[in-house]
């Protein structure tokens, strides 16, 4: 009681978990990363956290941030799976940024699953697809990372990093859109929302899986990963303008496929987009393809509507379709 007093008086932010408040509400804590899969959001380092499978206990299921089961993926350098995860996520960081190198820690995840900072390095290699999104320019963005970004502790320990709730916290304030963090909270649970995930409560989506090899070759080379620092310069000062708010991106329109028996059975009773996601019409016709199939394939995880298919399943079934 003496030790829990004292820390509640000379500690009171840290002794109740350094949480984050936005307009009155309490949205996280600085300590603990929440999994942002908008494209209109910076987001953190993958997760390996599970759950217990809704449809069978004695399995788990991926769920990114999940505060009460904290761990890695337990797989070693040499273990195909996690190199085959991690080349397929290198590819689709390239695919949204293809001139940078791919900072390590977007690629990586952390013994705990619950990191809730990126190295700057790893906020600018997405600022491009950051200000697409947004419609703003790239050099406000960047001024935005620098503002965001700490310092050694005294100086000396650890290393200059970003949180990524407070940076999406500020992104909002400083370039709002229509629905921000607080306003997508409300609409969580969503299919056609899943992509929008809110600050307040970040809907769990499964951890990535390697794409098909007709996927891979559809998408441009793998950029070399490196562990780049924030390049030295003046400090930001200037204080941020305020762009005007841009509408939000829409997830794709699904329809529900009636069941049929046979083999078929699994992708029948999945959800699949019926056109290209308005997110990636800009894009090349086989990568906007695969981007709006992965979108749905996570979506469709929280509502168990992926019809029993594995994600390249999936995604091959889904590419068809949208081809025709």
């Amino acid at each position: 009681l003496a030790m829990t007093g004292l820390a509640g008086f000379l500690f009171p932010y840290q002794s109740k978990g350094s949480l984050i408040e936005h307009d009155g509400r309490i949205i996280g804590s600085e300590l603990i990363g929440q999994n942002f899969t908008s494209d209109s959001y910076f987001h953190g380092r993958p997760s390996a956290t599970t759950d217990t499978d809704p449809n069978d206990p004695t399995k788990t299921v991926p769920a990114p941030y999940n505060a009460s089961n904290s761990g890695g993926s337990n797989l070693g350098p040499t273990s195909k799976s996690l190199l085959d995860r991690i080349k397929g996520d290198a590819d689709q960081l390239a695919a949204t940024n293809p001139s940078d190198k791919i900072p390590v820690d977007l690629v990586t995840t952390s013994a705990s699953g619950l990191d809730p900072d990126i190295t700057p390095a790893a906020a600018l290699f997405q600022v491009p697809r950051v200000a697409k999104a947004r419609g703003i320019s790239e050099a406000q963005l960047r001024q935005l990372v620098a503002e965001n970004t700490s310092g050694r502790v005294l100086g000396i320990l650890g290393e200059p990093r970003v949180n990524v709730l407070k940076l999406n916290l500020m992104l909002d304030k400083a370039f709002p859109m229509r629905e921000n963090l607080s306003a997508e909270s409300g609409r969580r649970g969503s299919s056609e929302n899943k992509e929008n995930l809110s600050a307040v409560e970040a809907a769990p989506a499964p951890a990535a899986v390697p794409p098909t090899s007709e996927e891979t070759e559809a998408l441009p080379p793998t950029t070399p990963l490196s562990q780049e620092a924030l390049p030295e310069g003046k400090p930001y000062a200037p204080p941020i303008a305020t762009a005007a708010p841009v509408p939000p991106q829409s997830a794709p329109s699904v329809r529900s496929e009636p069941k049929t028996e046979g083999a078929a059975t699994g992708a029948s009773a999945a959800v699949f987009p019926t056109e290209i996601s308005a997110a990636h019409a800009g894009e090349k016709p086989d990568i906007a393809l695969l981007k709006t199939c992965a979108d749905q394939y996570r979506a469709n995880a929280a509502t168990n509507s992926n019809g029993g298919l594995k994600r390249n399943a999936y995604i091959k079934e889904c590419k068809k379709r949208l081809k025709g």
